[in-house]
């Protein structure tokens, strides 16, 4: 939009969707005061926003910490979105097929900056303590569909994600550097494939492979978790892996994807 053209941007809900945004990306729930401080705002005009988004049922308030967050109701507006999207359209079959098929949890994931964004799940049961559906996120380095998306970024694009997060370690299994990423991430793109063993929840296996779009590019990932508890190591080998790189290959043919 031209500069010129700036008359015609509502400002208030400019800045109602900005409130949007910046609770979102938190991850966790602000009270007004910090709210009015991050939005450069004064306390009566933040009250007005979240009034007007509360009563939208797009925030919703917490009685105890009177502290703000994004509720569910919003989730409405991006699964519309995913639903009317060629890769929801193309993968959710697939996905259902699957899970028929294999009787597992299967997953498909974007890039969200240094993070994962489900945007699909066709799923048996609970596997981890976390809850996951779809517009959940988690992080990309220690993820098996993070591992498959970084892996066909370049050096430079990796290097500047990481720069967002934290290292942590959720299990001893984690890895917490750079370097270890690195060498994962060759492998991936060696293999095609990306195995996770326990690195995220020690309860939680999981492989994952790239969605191609009609020119090649990696535009998604999908993968198949399991519980460790249920299987034995060579699973992994023997299902899981022919399982994902089976599913990816007919998502990717039906976004128009031709395999060399």
């Amino acid at each position: 939009m031209r500069n010129s053209d700036n008359r015609y941007v509502i400002q208030s809900l400019a800045r109602g969707i900005k409130m949007l945004e910046l609770l979102a990306q938190v991850g966790e729930p602000l009270t007004m005061s910090q709210l009015a401080e991050k939005m450069k705002l004064n306390r009566p005009t933040t009250y007005r926003f979240l009034y007007t988004l509360k009563n939208l049922k797009l925030v919703e308030r917490n009685p105890e910490s009177k502290a703000y967050q994004i509720a569910p109701n919003i989730l409405k507006l991006g699964y519309g979105v995913f639903q009317t999207s060629d890769l929801w359209q193309s993968a959710h079959p697939y996905l259902v097929g699957a899970k028929q098929k294999y009787g597992e949890t299967f997953n498909v994931s974007i890039l969200d900056n240094a993070q994962v964004l489900y945007i699909d799940r066709v799923k048996t049961q609970s596997i981890l303590s976390i809850n996951l559906e779809i517009g959940s996120k988690l992080p990309a380095y220690c993820t098996s569909m993070g591992r498959v998306l970084l892996a066909y970024l370049t050096e430079s694009e990796v290097r500047a994600l990481l720069k967002q997060i934290k290292w942590k370690k959720y299990t001893p299994q984690t890895i917490t550097s750079y370097k270890q990423l690195q060498s994962i991430l060759e492998e991936v793109r060696k293999k095609g494939v990306s195995i996770n063993l326990g690195e995220l929840a020690l309860e939680l296996w999981s492989a994952a492979a790239p969605i191609r779009n009609r020119d090649g590019k990696v535009v998604a990932a999908v993968n198949m978790a399991v519980s460790a508890l249920k299987h034995e190591e060579r699973y992994v080998e023997q299902v899981m892996i022919p399982a994902v790189r089976e599913v990816a290959t007919q998502i990717s043919s039906a976004m128009g994807y031709l395999e060399p």
